[in-house]
């Protein structure tokens, strides 16, 4: 399968149309996501459960909590990659035109193939992304590892240690850049990779094959995408320090139950908002890399139907 390499400027173009993901469909985009963000928060917290109960068994451990916390994490992306599934495809109905329903999140659980090719694939990104983070980290942070063992070890003995704390390893100035470099390029490669699994129904190591060539052939538009985000993130920060004094103020004067009477809808309204810009900059960056769309996803499953 060929990608594409973009212009600098469609990185622009994967924000302002992410920000304008739900325009056809707000109900059933908004709806999904926050059916997923329930489903994910409960898986969360089946995994702390999960969590305390190892820890309970195997005492205070570092070895009860690397794998409690192993056991957590492997919950929550389960669930998390077969909500994913749902949740692009709601998006390519939404943005084709097609009718969507915000249940239709749920999709994954139902395909049982494509979600089990999702988890297959958001797992090796993740091995595949720690690998490279801590080769990075050790080209150009040695001692990080020794560091965040004594972190560890000073947690579970009673509480971090400062000393411990501001005593960063040497390199780690260079070791963050070259971090976000790599955050920069995994990020075009999951984009990319799930959208071929997802919506093209494409094998594991094929979408991680094209994630990877897209990605690297569009570092420059993801680029311009990354600065473009963190101006955005800048903007809606400084309009919620903003909100966040008037809410204040109103508290002050009417009590402060109406503070928070406004505050949590408007902090949920805004996680909801930050998944759906999420999930349709990546849509969107699929869908100009690889060429994609609901023509292009009912085309694929005719031809393995076929």
């Amino acid at each position: 399968m060929s990608t594409r390499a973009m212009g600098p400027m469609a990185g622009l173009g994967w924000l302002t149309r992410a920000i304008n993901v739900g325009r056809n469909g707000p109900g059933a985009v908004f709806g999904g996501a926050a059916l997923m963000t329930v489903v994910v928060l409960a898986a969360a917290f089946a995994g702390v459960a999960v969590q305390l109960a190892l820890a309970a068994t195997m005492g205070d451990s570092l070895t009860g909590m690397m794998v409690g916390t192993a056991v957590m994490s492997v919950l929550v992306l389960v669930i998390m990659a077969m909500m994913v599934v749902g949740f692009l495809r709601l998006l390519d109905k939404v943005e084709s035109g097609s009718g969507a329903r915000a249940t239709d999140v749920f999709g994954g659980f139902g395909d049982l193939a494509t979600s089990l090719r999702t988890i297959g694939l958001m797992v090796m990104l993740v091995v595949l992304q720690y690998v490279i983070l801590v080769a990075v980290l050790m080209a150009f942070a040695g001692g990080f590892v020794r560091w965040y063992l004594q972190v560890l070890q000073s947690s579970i003995a009673g509480g971090a240690d400062p000393a411990v704390l501001t005593q960063l390893p040497a390199g780690m100035g260079v070791a963050s850049v070259a971090m976000l470099v790599v955050g920069l390029v995994f990020y075009g490669v999951q984009a990319i990779a799930l959208g071929q699994v997802v919506l093209r129904r494409r094998g594991v190591f094929s979408a991680l094959g094209d994630g990877i060539v897209g990605a690297f052939k569009n570092l420059l538009p993801l680029l311009v995408f990354v600065i473009a985000a963190i101006v955005a993130m800048i903007v809606v920060a400084v309009a919620i320090i903003l909100l966040a004094m008037l809410i204040g103020l109103l508290g002050k004067f009417a009590g402060a139950w109406l503070a928070a009477v406004l505050a949590i809808p408007l902090y949920i309204a805004g996680m909801l908002a930050m998944y759906v810009v999420m999930f349709g900059a990546m849509y969107h960056l699929w869908r100009d890399v690889c060429g994609g769309g609901a023509t292009a996803g009912a085309m694929a499953t005719e031809g393995v139907a076929a």
